[in-house]
């Protein structure tokens, strides 16, 4: 396919990088004229082709659909509801994309019709006079955070820094450069001047880095804020009189550099809720709590779905605050090694209808990587094109939405949306408890011999599950084989040790010495498959990531073989008659919720210190 663009010349750059991605040439053939006006979409007609944009991000969505129907005439316009439609990478958990592979995401979302996107990183960026703030975690520089901006920049992508600037700081607080500036392990320290005095750096030096004058500060989750050396200092303060005084030394630094901040809205929700719940339908902000969120801030309500259709409501006590509000969904990646699609596509028809109901006109779709960033990033292709779909069109059906997704990224809906085999069969089961799901990363880390998580096995099997998972991967091929292939081994890993832990505690109880043999045969397998999962990750991990942070994943991996091998000879020393029983089998199998925000720790055996 061949275009010949009549275009802004500011459009060119961004133009020639999709070619490859996109699938034309320049050059010429079909003429392309582009009209920046009040509507989105293209017509084509004979020879001639006609983009209408009214931001520049969205030329590249149309051009997007061009080469998609240009096929035969056509005449296709959007709904602009979202004047902005963003995504949250998270570079925080281990994980430190590198700029190489940022730039590749900015392609996808060019193609999407993203406007933004946030970089979440809560210490890995480089502070010139805080030497152990991201220290050996893989944190940009300037001139790697310029060049993100710049590459994004060609789009019309606005690139946001994220950071946090009270709670989720566990990673610097753990260094005796950061004693002065900490309350709790995970807090900063109100009523600090030094604390500001580093906010301030922080601020300034990543706000610097980026074209935009937004900044999103974080603040959420801080839940044992003035708990540690806060209390020590000034005795018991009602946290919402250290959230707002906290809150307007820190509204002074961003004025002070002319940046408008977003922020997490839990926090005050949650003040205002007995029970410090987010969610409560009953909880109301009263004068008092609304009148002290600052003007200038605006909010961000973040739901991912464990109170599902909750987004009318909270939208609704939002938008009565007065500020500007921002919704923000999930893309359940950081439940394991792959997301959790179905959720994602149960919940998001929902919650954006609510956005338009409640006239909410920025909405985010946010890619966190909790507990070491197990997941890779562009399997979340699937759910990022799903919520820009339908963002664009809210009747879009589901044939609309596949032939979207295979067309703007080369991808196999199948293929992606099968990816989520990993946490559950979603075609034979029901899931009254919004927990059940989340099975996949359990069964995947728990121990061989200690199987927390067996009586879920014992009640659904589930190897045959992840055999014909594994059957169904083997399928797919094309652009993302790489990752198809991740999922097939990760799928066969999980077949063989499903069936050991389906049988191996009843083999014993049932004195199967046979059985019993047999299991231990599996066992060398399981070792074998769990190297080649090891080994097709570190390839994603490495072709994606920065270097530092893998080192959890090989102890991980290096932890499990080992645990095949005890396995292996405590059975074969049971059954030759050295060892008179095997106590870990005997304990009984008592159950275990598989929650969907468990970490390894919690995982793998009760006796991991977390």
């Amino acid at each position: 396919m061949v275009f010949s663009f009549h275009t802004d010349p500011d459009l060119m750059p961004g133009i020639g990088r999709l070619q490859q991605l996109l699938g034309f040439e320049i050059g010429e053939g079909i003429t392309v004229t582009a009209v920046k006006g009040d509507r989105t979409g293209v017509t084509l007609k004979g020879d001639q082709a006609v983009i209408y944009y009214p931001r520049k991000h969205l030329f590249f969505r149309e051009l997007g659909l061009l080469v998609q129907h240009a096929r035969k005439d056509f005449a296709l316009f959007e709904d602009d509801h979202f004047e902005g439609l963003s995504v949250m990478l998270d570079a925080s958990r281990c994980a430190v994309p590198t700029v190489e592979t940022v730039n590749r995401m900015v392609d996808y979302l060019a193609v999407l019709g993203y406007s933004m996107a946030m970089l979440y990183t809560e210490d890995t960026v480089q502070l010139e006079n805080r030497p152990y703030f991201g220290y050996m975690r893989g944190r940009y520089t300037a001139e790697e955070l310029r060049a993100i901006d710049d590459y994004a920049f060609a789009y019309g992508i606005e690139i946001i820094p994220c950071l946090e600037c009270y709670g989720h700081m566990h990673k610097y607080l753990i260094w005796p450069e950061a004693a002065e500036i900490k309350d709790t392990d995970g807090v900063l320290l109100a009523r600090e001047e030094k604390t500001f005095a580093f906010l301030e750096e922080l601020i300034s030096a990543v706000s610097s880095c980026f074209r935009s004058r937004r900044i999103h500060i974080g603040m959420d989750e801080a839940w044992d804020m003035g708990r540690g050396k806060f209390l020590d200092r000034h005795g018991y303060v009602p946290p919402f009189e250290i959230f707002n005084e906290y809150m307007e030394r820190l509204i002074g630094i961003t004025n002070k550099y002319g940046l408008t901040p977003m922020m997490w809205s839990d926090m005050y929700f949650r003040i205002a809720d007995e029970n410090n719940k987010y969610y409560s339908e009953t909880v109301e902000l009263s004068p008092e709590v609304a009148a002290k969120i600052p003007e200038e801030v605006e909010l961000v309500f973040w739901h991912y779905g464990e109170k599902p259709y909750c987004d009318d409501y909270m939208l609704k006590k939002h938008m009565a605050l007065g500020r500007k509000v921002i919704y923000a969904g999930g893309s359940w990646s950081w439940i394991g090694h792959f997301p959790e699609h179905h959720y994602t596509m149960e919940t998001t028809r929902f919650s954006l209808n609510a956005c338009r109901s409640n006239g909410v006109r920025e909405a985010m779709l946010t890619l966190w990587f909790n507990d070491n960033a197990e997941c890779d990033l562009f399997a979340n292709l699937f759910s990022l094109s799903y919520f820009a779909e339908l963002a664009f069109d809210p009747e879009a059906s589901e044939e609309k939405l596949r032939a979207r997704f295979e067309a703007s990224t080369g991808g196999s809906y199948g293929g992606f949306l099968a990816m989520s085999n990993y946490h559950n069969d979603f075609l034979q089961r029901e899931y009254p408890n919004f927990h059940d799901r989340f099975l996949g990363k359990h069964l995947f880390w728990q121990d061989v011999m200690e199987g927390l998580y067996d009586t879920h096995l014992f009640a659904y099997p589930m190897s045959g599950h992840y055999a014909a998972s594994a059957a169904e991967m083997k399928v797919y091929s094309g652009r993302w084989s790489e990752l198809y292939d991740f999922a097939y081994k990760v799928f066969d890993y999980l077949a063989i040790k499903c069936l050991i832990a389906e049988n191996l505690v009843p083999a014993y109880q049932a004195g199967n010495r046979e059985r019993l043999a047999e299991l231990a045969g599996l066992l060398a397998l399981l070792k074998e498959k769990t190297s080649a999962v090891h080994l097709a990750h570190k390839a994603l991990w490495n072709d994606r990531n920065k270097v530092l942070g893998w080192a959890n994943m090989d102890v991980r991996y290096g932890g499990m073989a080992a645990r095949c091998d005890t396995a292996r000879e405590r059975i074969e020393a049971y059954l030759e008659g050295s060892l008179s029983r095997l106590e870990e089998l005997e304990e009984p199998r008592l159950h275990k919720i598989a929650r969907g925000f468990n970490n390894y720790s919690q995982i793998v055996t009760v006796n991991l210190k977390i």
